[in-house]
């Protein structure tokens, strides 16, 4: 996670969107022995978004995978801050991203210890979007302008050696989902104001579309939770300067965020998970350093996301054959990300 880039993504969804009513919440029920896979696109994302959600599944007898695609590595204000230096090296980046990569490896021992299967794929940060877009194929990897890396740079990482090109991350995302058999994927919502954001909303609907298909059964069915932590002056109190405790306060997702015919649930959190949640995103030194005000917005009473229907397949594969035609155009025309 990083302060949002000013994209204000409307993406593929813009297919879906209704007229701007305000949308209701209702109750997210979590089952038992339910099976939750959740994506993050960078070290911290999984703990803002659904650190409550995973503590919650694990309490009624399930299974938690959190797969964190980035390290996060060129945060470039936060590297300043974390090593003192004005003028930063690739050594410098490499080691911000290894710093990160642990915080997210403590966040996990709190939130499930070693029940908690935790995949850091190590990506660079930024190469999500870029993979999509426009280093689709092994043979044209994303490089990071930072590291200077085309391949996935630390070693004790899920993908390390591995080519950054959207082509291999979506099969790898197919082959986690195959595995874990989720029964709620947990992912960023593709409206989300930050670039690597919104391309995993796209990645987690292109893998599940490609898991159904190949599938065709009940299990590839998921639940399936966008959660949102990218949007303009949201939540409250993420850009005051100062931490601020919310932890009594719900969580409700903004109003001008278009519902999209979708349902928006919110989960209802007990104190324990929201001092576990607190504790999980404490974790994360780097980025308290530089926006300990925007981490605290999120450790609210209550988690929220919006809930698609896996089973419309005529939505999901609708969206995808929108981004198809997009991207036919995005070698030849510069990509304005709000007509995708």
């Amino acid at each position: 996670m990083r302060r949002g880039n000013g994209f204000g993504i409307v993406a593929c969804w813009l297919v879906l969107t209704i007229a701007p009513a305000l949308a209701q919440e209702s109750k997210l029920e979590v089952g038992n022995g339910e099976r939750l896979l959740v994506l993050a696109p960078h070290p911290d994302d999984e703990s803002l978004s659904s650190a409550g959600l995973i503590q919650r599944v694990f309490a009624k007898g399930g299974s938690v995978r959190a797969v964190v695609v980035t390290s996060g590595d060129a945060y470039v204000d936060a590297v300043k801050m974390d090593t003192g230096k004005s003028r930063l090296s690739p050594a410098d980046y490499l080691a911000f991203g290894e710093k990160r990569l642990d915080e997210s490896r403590r966040a996990a021992q709190i939130l499930g210890g070693s029940f908690l299967h935790l995949d850091l794929m190590g990506f660079s940060d930024g190469a999500i979007y870029a993979a999509l877009v426009s280093h689709w194929r092994r043979n044209s990897p994303f490089r990071s302008r930072f590291t200077g890396f085309d391949h996935v740079p630390y070693r004790d990482s899920l993908d390390w050696g591995n080519a950054q090109d959207g082509k291999d991350l979506v099969g790898e995302l197919v082959a986690i989902m195959k595995e874990t058999q989720p029964t709620i994927i947990s992912f960023p919502d593709v409206m989300e104001d930050d670039s690597d954001h919104a391309g995993l909303g796209m990645f987690a609907l292109l893998a599940v579309h490609e898991w159904r298909a190949q599938t065709q059964n009940e299990r590839s069915n998921p639940k399936m939770l966008a959660y949102l932590v990218h949007w303009p002056h949201w939540p409250k109190g993420s850009d005051w300067g100062i931490a601020q405790d919310w932890s009594n306060e719900p969580m409700h997702l903004p109003d001008n965020l278009p519902a999209r015919g979708h349902r928006r649930v919110c989960l209802d959190l007990t104190q324990a998970e929201i001092a576990g949640k607190h504790d999980a995103i404490a974790q994360y030194l780097t980025q308290q350093r530089i926006m300990a005000d925007f981490l605290a917005s999120f450790v609210r009473s209550s988690e929220c996301f919006t809930q698609l229907a896996p089973t419309n397949a005529n939505r999901i594969e609708t969206v995808i054959e929108h981004w198809q035609q997009a991207r036919k155009a995005f070698n030849s025309h510069p990509l304005d990300r709000r007509k995708i």
